[in-house]
C-alpha cells in the first residue's frame, strides 16, 4: 500500500471542533529503562523526526504527558510544522485548581504553544480520585473559556470510572474520554461487552471516544495489526493511540489504520 497523508481517516471529536488522525502517536510507552516512556528515551529530535514522519502519513495526533517527559520531543516535531496542522494533546495528574493551572501552563511553555487541542485529568481509576480531581476539572473550565484549551478531556484503566463519567453531575460537560481497549481484553478489568457498551454510551452522549492500549504495552505485539484494526473499525471510537519508537512502526501502523478505514481490515474472527 502506498502511505498517503489524505488516506489516513479523521474523526471529530464529539461535540468540538476538534478533529484528529484516527490513528495518535503515542510517547508514554511503559519502559523498563530507568525512563519515564520508552520515547523519552529518545532524543527529542529524533523523535521529533519520527513524529514529522507520521504526519508525512497523515497522523495529526499526537499525545504527550508531564509524566512522560516528552514535551521536548513534540516541540522539535513541531519545527517547520504549521501549527494547525497538528493536534496535540497533554495530561496531568494535578487535583487542585492550582495545580491544573500550574501544570496546563507549564506544557504549553515546554512545548511553545499557545493553546492545546485536547488536555486530560489523567490516570483518573476509582470512585475517590473522581471526587478529588473536581477543582481541577474546573480549573479547565476556565482555561477551556478563555481559548487555552479545545478540548477537556480523562483517561482512565477502570470501568467503574468509565460508567460513572456517564451521570456524574461534575462531569457533564467533559468533551473527551479515554480508556484501554482492545480485542483480547489485555489491561482491562471489565468484558468487552462492558466497555463497549459504556464507550458506546459515551459516544452517543457526544463525547470524543479514544482508546489506548492496542498492543497491550508490548504485550499485543505479535498481533498489534489485528489488534490496532480492530479498535480503528469500533463504530463509537474516534481515535487509536498507539506508543511508536521508529519509522517501520510509524509506517506499519499508519497502513494499518488506512487499511481499515478503507473496508479491508485482516479477518480476525468472531467477535464484538
Amino acid at each position: 500500500m502506498i502511505l498517503d497523508e489524505g488516506a489516513m481517516p479523521r474523526r471529530k471529536l464529539g461535540r468540538t471542533a476538534v478533529e484528529i488522525s484516527l490513528l495518535g502517536f503515542g510517547t508514554g510507552t511503559t519502559a523498563s529503562n530507568g525512563h519515564p516512556s520508552a520515547q523519552s528515551a529518545i532524543h527529542p529530535a529524533e523523535l521529533g523526526g519520527l513524529l514529522r514522519l507520521g504526519l508525512d502519513v497523515g497522523i495529526t495526533w499526537w499525545d504527550t504527558s508531564d509524566d512522560y517527559q516528552t514535551h521536548a520531543h513534540v516541540r522539535e516535531g513541531l519545527v517547520g510544522t504549521p501549527r494547525e496542522q497538528v493536534q496535540i494533546a497533554s495530561k496531568t495528574h494535578a487535583a487542585t485548581a492550582e495545580e491544573a493551572h500550574g501544570r496546563l501552563d507549564e506544557a504549553l511553555a515546554d512545548m511553545g504553544l499557545s493553546w492545546l487541542d485536547v488536555y486530560f485529568l489523567h490516570d483518573v481509576d476509582d470512585m475517590d480520585e473522581l471526587e478529588r480531581r473536581l477543582p481541577a476539572m474546573a480549573a479547565l473550565r476556565q482555561r477551556r473559556e478563555r481559548g487555552d484549551i479545545r478540548a477537556i478531556a480523562l483517561s482512565t484503566h477502570n470501568i467503574d470510572t468509565l460508567e460513572r463519567l456517564l451521570t456524574h453531575p461534575g462531569y457533564t460537560d467533559l468533551d473527551v474520554v479515554m480508556t484501554n481497549f482492545n480485542r483480547f481484553g489485555d489491561h482491562m478489568d471489565a468484558s468487552l461487552e462492558d466497555y463497549s457498551r459504556a464507550l458506546g454510551e459515551h459516544h452517543a452522549a457526544g463525547r470524543g471516544v479514544l482508546v489506548m492500549k492496542a498492543v497491550g504495552e508490548g504485550r499485543l505485539a505479535h498481533v498489534a495489526r489485528e489488534s490496532i484494526q480492530w479498535n480503528a473499525t469500533r463504530p463509537f471510537v474516534d481515535g487509536v493511540l498507539v506508543g511508536m519508537a521508529s519509522g517501520d512502526q510509524v509506517l506499519a501502523n499508519a497502513a494499518a489504520v488506512i487499511q481499515a478505514g478503507a473496508g479491508k481490515p485482516r479477518r480476525i474472527g468472531p467477535g464484538l
